[in-house]
């Protein structure tokens, strides 16, 4: 069955036409369904080459010590540290307890629950990511652009295959928290690592290489400038997307911050509901794009598809408000410097999961290691 549909994937890419923009669109839709086919054929190779290979990567760009960081200009990671899971008490989180109990919840609600609700939470979020897609790619591509196709669930076998699945996204996770580690304290040595991770070894990926070689090749000829652009474009829009998301929640232990420092410099007094309410205001407004409310996205996505668990009564602005309520606390108490630094943890832990699966959603790009 699996066969048949790769090859009705390939079949249809091929009698797309690109005479109008609506065919281009047809084409490109067509692309992700043949990438999608080959995934689902064989979706257990290339979730143990993504392990394999970054295991691999990690001992060629990696120092392996203090001693070899200093000779060879690079950040210390060694295999034996991905052993650790990046939300165990050994991992990037160790120092923040109550990061490590919101990142084990956020990953039991996003990778450990059942096949229908994860499911579920994946066509919530495609249908935000879709929105951020359309709008970006309208501005690049203008009237040349009929809209994004339907995008098709690319882990659509992750369910059978979660813990490898769990592994791949702790190391991803793993790899930049030592990246962000290293860069805070040695950026030039960090620079030199991230750029090696880019394309570590010959051979990196081959398998995912050659899936994009695959469906790359059905694409007729009368259709490959058109089809060019328009993947060039996405893939574009999926990094300035992913950076825009990060940035924004990246920033948001310093928005927290603010606000308490500006009540404590003539606002409202520290610890009063309104401080509260307003770094709750302040957060979901760094959340808001021109297309979404992430917030709000996210808080749906959780209360519409668990069907038990914090994601049914705890809801994303009660969880910001008490995090507000307990940076105040303690800047009341004269700790406001240990909160914050938790806080920052917490949300770069978080930008680490998002980033990671953006991260399997640009499989159809390919990549440097594929040119």
């Amino acid at each position: 069955m699996k066969l048949l549909l790769a090859l009705a994937a390939c079949v249809s890419l091929a009698a797309a036409q690109c005479g109008s923009k609506e065919e281009t669109k047809q084409m490109f839709g067509n692309y992700l369904g043949c990438i999608k086919s080959q995934l689902d054929g064989d979706y257990n190779g290339f979730e143990n080459e993504f392990q394999q290979d970054n295991k691999r990567a990690v001992q060629t760009c990696f120092a392996d010590s203090i001693e070899q960081a200093d000779a060879k200009g690079r950040c210390v990671l060694t295999v034996d540290d991905l052993k650790e899971q990046a939300w165990s008490r050994n991992g990037p989180l160790r120092e923040c307890n109550i990061c490590r109990t919101f990142a084990t919840g956020a990953i039991k609600a996003v990778l450990s629950t059942s096949e229908p609700e994860q499911r579920c939470i994946r066509e919530e979020i495609t249908k935000a990511v879709t929105r951020e897609a359309d709008y970006c790619l309208n501005k690049k591509l203008g009237a040349s652009f009929a809209g994004v196709p339907p995008i098709p669930d690319l882990e659509e076998q992750s369910f059978a295959h979660k813990d490898m699945v769990i592994k791949s996204i702790s190391d991803f996770i793993t790899i930049k928290s030592r990246l962000a580690f290293c860069g805070d304290r040695k950026p030039e040595r960090a620079d030199a690592t991230d750029r090696c991770m880019s394309n570590p070894f010959v051979g990196y990926f081959t398998k995912h290489c050659q899936l994009v070689r695959n469906c790359d090749a059905k694409v007729p000829n009368s259709c490959s400038q058109q089809f060019g652009s328009t993947k060039s474009a996405t893939c574009q829009c999926i990094d300035e997307a992913r950076l825009d998301l990060k940035k924004r929640v990246g920033s948001i232990a310093q928005t927290i911050r603010d606000s308490i420092e500006s009540s404590s410099s003539g606002g409202p007094a520290i610890g009063s509901a309104s401080t509260a309410d307003r770094c709750v205001s302040n957060i979901k407004a760094q959340l808001v794009t021109p297309v979404n409310d992430w917030l709000q996205v996210i808080g749906t996505a959780l209360t519409k598809c668990l069907r038990s668990g914090p994601g049914k009564s705890l809801t994303m602005e009660s969880m910001l408000s008490v995090g507000c309520r307990k940076v105040i606390s303690d800047s009341k108490a004269g700790g406001a410097g240990d909160s914050h630094r938790q806080l920052k943890i917490g949300f770069d832990f978080i930008n680490n999961l998002i980033d990671a699966m953006v991260d399997r959603s640009k499989r159809f790009c390919g990549g440097p290691q594929c040119n």
